[in-house]
């Protein structure tokens, strides 16, 4: 229950952030130009800071196993949506495929992880985020394109997060750390990744009339099964894990059980789609999340 309690201020905290840029967005403070110029600081800067951090710490074999471990589980969880999705979606729902096979991992995850279990566990999450880039620039570009043409070796590469991760792992490794000025200069960087990310949200939020947003059947649809229905398999699957990798366990619950990925409405206008949908399948899940995930994590603790 203290988990749950700790999960709802953490989500009611982000959601408070989140007004200012719904507010900001609808006084036209910042506009489109400002959001996208706010996820690239976001995404080149603040969230690979942030995973840096995380492994800061010092070199065990049993965080380089768990390490390996949650890289795998990932690895499953990912695979598994995609199986879900192509079940329970029609071929033609693309926007609606990516939304529920990717979730807000970075944006929601981070910030949701570090209140729940401190940023030292965002250790385990950065696997999670570096799949979730694999998968988004592999399957999500073939799936919603509709063709293999996009996809290149260099756009998965090229992605701050994923080296982010070698950096981080470099750092976890070596006996010797980089300087404290240093460390700690990355460190206040990546201390903007929640503010940046909540004021982003909240500018999608505000896109999207939001007596639309309310009826849109499909946007609730994804947003079950993305909250309910996913949440669902994981705590029957992740049940498997021994409890000596406890955190690990919940560390995954927690990303993958956040809401639809911002990236969705980002891809839809890349491949054009339909972007108001992804926007609103976006908004909708993140408010929706806001009574799903303390319940989730409530039950993991009651069947873990």
């Amino acid at each position: 229950m203290e988990s749950a309690i700790t999960i709802f201020n953490q989500i009611l905290k982000m959601f408070l952030m989140m007004s200012v840029g719904f507010l900001l967005y609808r006084k036209k403070t910042i506009n489109d130009d400002t959001t996208a110029r706010l996820s690239n600081i976001l995404l080149m800067v603040a969230t690979p800071c942030t995973i840096i951090t995380s492994f800061n710490q010092t070199y065990t074999p049993e965080k380089l196993q768990g390490l390996i471990l949650a890289f795998g589980l990932s690895l499953a969880v990912y695979a598994a949506n995609i199986m879900i999705a192509g079940v329970l979606c029609k071929r033609e729902e693309r926007v609606e495929k990516f939304a529920l096979v990717f979730s807000n991992a970075g944006f929601l995850g981070i910030p949701l992880v570090t209140g729940l279990l401190g940023i030292e566990a965002v250790f385990y999450l950065s696997p999670f985020i570096v799949c979730f880039y694999l998968y988004a620039w592999t399957y999500g570009v073939i799936m919603m394109s509709g063709t293999r043409e996009g996809v290149t070796f260099k756009k998965i590469l090229t992605n701050p997060c994923i080296w982010a991760m070698v950096v981080g792992v470099l750092v976890f490794l070596l006996p010797q750390k980089p300087p404290v000025p240093v460390m700690e200069a990355v460190a206040s960087l990546g201390s903007m990744n929640t503010p940046l990310a909540m004021l982003v949200l909240g500018a999608y939020l505000a896109k999207s009339p939001l007596t639309h947003m309310f009826k849109n059947i499909a946007a609730y649809r994804i947003s079950v099964y993305r909250l309910v229905l996913i949440p669902a398999f994981l705590l029957a699957a992740l049940s498997l894990v021994p409890d000596v990798f406890a955190t690990i366990r919940t560390v995954i619950l927690v990303s993958a059980c956040a809401p639809s990925a911002a990236l969705a409405p980002v891809f839809a206008q890349m491949f054009h789609r339909d972007i108001s949908l992804g926007a609103e399948i976006v908004s909708l899940s993140t408010i929706l999340c806001l009574f799903t995930l303390p319940i989730i994590i409530m039950l993991s603790e009651m069947i873990w």
